[in-house]
């Protein structure tokens, strides 16, 4: 019989200590918190109310019981276990925040003993907006998306801080100039290092195109702090330019003669000079020969120009005298520069010059006809006696 009453208290005894087991088994679940969520277990209720700094890992956590005999607002470090009454292994909860994502977001782990239930979410009716957040619109931008080798293209660096705090110990880390371009003034950009909510500033610099092709721009990136010294950053977007090879002027030259000239007199010889080209014409000088070299003279043959527009025409013209009758060549060279160097453009006519024309060749001819007319005359007026 004794042992009947020994074995029933062992169960008795064996019960207890299984049911203080269960009671005291811990259990944990993490959630993923904005600012005004809270975590629900139990009488409790923890919310995040604000990430009070980034950079040294601390959130502000509300945690309270229902029955109002916990009331406490804590500023959690990141990766430290902070307990409310005595913790999950003293019938409490303990608090840990695992990572702190940005301003307003923060994973934190609870700990409870496994009989007060299951923890729940339950997400903010109203998101809450950090206050003092800064955040730096960046853009950046060329004045051409299309540009040829050796032209010059502006570049522009504007930041706007679109958030509802200033944003300070601001820097710009913008490339290097591409190797598609060598910089010509203004670099590197610089930018205020503290913007105030609204308030925006820029900077341009100037880069000139040396190498043809497509080029993708890719984004800058600007670093800056919050009034918590949270350091933050936000990049521009990337975008294409095309680079074609470099620019240059043709120059087609007409040259129309007014047509025979006779001996001794005079005639007109207009010229045409006409850019066919992407790029100006410059520091143009039209040089004049005449073969053979005697017998016709010209004035107003030899002209120069300072520069000569894509698609613009500049004409002119000569004075030509024929001395002496024959066939004559006149050559014109203009040598320019033309966006890659130094050109030349060549163009001829062909002039003749007739012989002098002699008054009294007209009287010889005349001569016979005058002498049968008489002869006629006279026959006449022999056969009428």
């Amino acid at each position: 019989m004794r042992l009947i009453y020994l074995a029933v208290f062992l169960v008795i005894i064996l019960s207890a200590q299984a049911k203080d087991t269960d009671e005291n088994k811990v259990a944990f679940s993490d959630f993923t918190l904005n600012i005004g969520d809270a975590i629900y277990i139990g009488d409790y209720r923890a919310e995040l109310i604000e990430i009070q700094s980034v950079k040294d890992g601390l959130a502000v956590m509300h945690i309270s019981k229902i029955n109002g005999a916990l009331d406490e607002q804590r500023a959690l470090l990141q990766n430290t276990a902070n307990n409310f009454d005595g913790g999950a292994d003293g019938g409490g909860i303990t608090l840990t925040v695992i990572d702190i994502f940005d301003d307003s977001s923060a994973k934190v782990r609870v700990e409870y003993p496994e009989s007060m239930g299951t923890a729940r979410k339950r997400s903010a009716e109203t998101p809450l907006t950090p206050r003092n957040v800064p955040d730096l619109f960046v853009q950046k931008t060329f004045d051409k998306d299309r540009l040829s080798v050796g032209d010059d293209v502006k570049v522009t660096i504007a930041i706007k801080n679109m958030g509802t705090g200033p944003a300070s110990d601001i820097t710009i880390e913008d490339l290097p100039p591409l190797p598609e371009f060598s910089y010509v003034a203004g670099y590197p950009p610089r930018i205020k290092d503290r913007l105030d909510p609204g308030e925006s500033d820029s900077s341009m610099y100037v880069m000139n195109a040396v190498k043809e092709g497509s080029i993708r721009v890719p984004a800058i990136l600007v670093r800056y702090t919050d009034s918590k010294k949270n350091a933050k950053s936000n990049n521009s977007e990337p975008f294409n330019v095309i680079i074609d090879p470099r620019s240059k002027a043709d120059l087609e030259m007409k040259l129309l003669s007014s047509g025979p000239i006779p001996s001794g007199k005079t005639g007109t010889l207009n010229v045409s000079l006409i850019n066919t080209g992407k790029a100006s014409a410059t520091r143009i000088e039209i040089l004049s020969e005449i073969k053979p070299s005697e017998g016709l003279t010209a004035t107003g043959l030899d002209k120069s120009y300072f520069e000569i527009l894509p698609g613009k025409e500049e004409t002119y013209s000569a004075q030509l005298r024929g001395d002496k009758a024959g066939n004559y060549t006149i050559m014109l060279k203009a040598s320019f520069q033309g966006g890659d160097g130094a050109a030349i453009q060549e163009g001829k006519a062909e002039v003749v010059v007739l012989e002098r024309e002699y008054k009294y060749l007209y009287l010889l001819a005349i001569i016979p006809i005058l002498i049968i007319v008489a002869w006629t005359y006279k026959r006449y007026r022999e056969y009428k006696y």
